[in-house]
């Protein structure tokens, strides 16, 4: 890779990986929230945390107390670094010892800045769907995926498990969604599954009940199996599209010893509707030991990940 490609990646990695710091329940959160009001769980409001800079470079010297009007100027930077359009490494240090980030925080960031590891906050543009044909009374905290491929080539079945929060009060059930109706979901625990209901052309669902209406903020864990039985093979990939925030995503992809693909892919798309799928990015991944390819992501958020792959 080019250096100055790594290096606008290692920008924009750390910068979404700040937004995530930054986001997430905790002191970096408590420090900016005490400068806003009516803020939503998966809102940042960048005027407060550009407040906290601000109130920082006036407590140590690096800036005039006379100029008041230090956070405003702040905001484009907090903007372009929140939303992956660069992060400067003066911008990186005023974040770091503002909020105080612990060794480990400030060590991932910097390694993410240099383009040492891999990102694991993805952030895309994936365009909102029509208005009404999404529901957001939750936000997951917890998505395990696990996809099988059998002997034919075509999905045999799909292990989830999952933890969402309410954000809502009284929220009874999920929907759980999937590009096919040739399928059966089957819940281990955590509720009780309704039949399978079309919502468009390429998109059905079923609803998961909980076994008790959740209250705002509270979180229930259900896992489920969906057990495919396709008439036709699918197309050879294994994805997951979100409008909202994901946080630890863990992606798996097995193969059967019989059928192992001769290239495979881990890809970001820019969405998951026609004509619009074009692959955003992509990289070549080697199956492991147990013949699977793994990925975890710290949070993912209006974007479409996952494999595909050629036989």
């Amino acid at each position: 890779m080019p250096q100055n490609e790594r290096h606008a990646r290692g920008q924009r990695a750390a910068g979404l990986h700040l937004r995530h710091l930054i986001l997430r329940p905790g002191p970096y959160r408590d420090e900016w929230e005490q400068h806003a009001h009516d803020v939503r769980p998966d809102e940042i409001r960048h005027d407060a945390v550009c407040t906290v800079i601000a109130e920082h470079l006036y407590e140590t010297g690096a800036h005039d107390e006379t100029d008041t009007g230090l956070a405003r100027m702040l905001k484009d930077r907090v903007s372009r670094a929140f939303g992956g359009r660069g992060l400067s490494l003066q911008t990186l240090r005023w974040f770091e010892e503002a909020f105080r980030l612990s060794p480990h925080d400030a060590q991932r960031v910097h390694e993410l800045y240099r383009g040492d590891l891999r990102p694991t906050v993805i952030v895309g543009r994936l365009p909102p769907p029509p208005a009404g044909a999404m529901t957001s009374g939750h936000e997951t905290t917890l998505l395990f995926e696990h996809h099988f491929i059998g002997r034919d080539g075509v999905p045999a079945r799909h292990h989830t498990q999952q933890t969402v929060r309410a954000l809502v009060d009284g929220m009874t059930s999920y929907q759980y969604r999937i590009d096919t109706p040739e399928a059966d979901v089957r819940v281990v625990r955590g509720g009780q599954v309704g039949p399978v209901y079309q919502l468009s052309d390429r998109l059905w669902a079923v609803d998961i009940s909980f076994h008790h209406p959740l209250h705002y903020g509270d979180e229930a864990y259900f896992d489920y199996w969906t057990i495919f039985h396709y008439s036709q093979p699918p197309t050879a990939e294994f994805r997951r599209g979100t409008h909202l925030r994901v946080e630890h995503l863990d992606l798996r992809l097995e193969f059967h010893p019989g059928r192992l693909p001769k290239n495979l892919w881990w890809a970001e798309w820019a969405d998951y509707r026609r004509p619009d799928e074009a692959i955003v990015e992509r990289e070549a991944v080697a199956l492991d030991e147990e013949l699977s390819a793994h990925r975890y992501l710290e949070a993912i958020e209006h974007t479409v990940v996952g494999y595909y792959w050629e036989w």
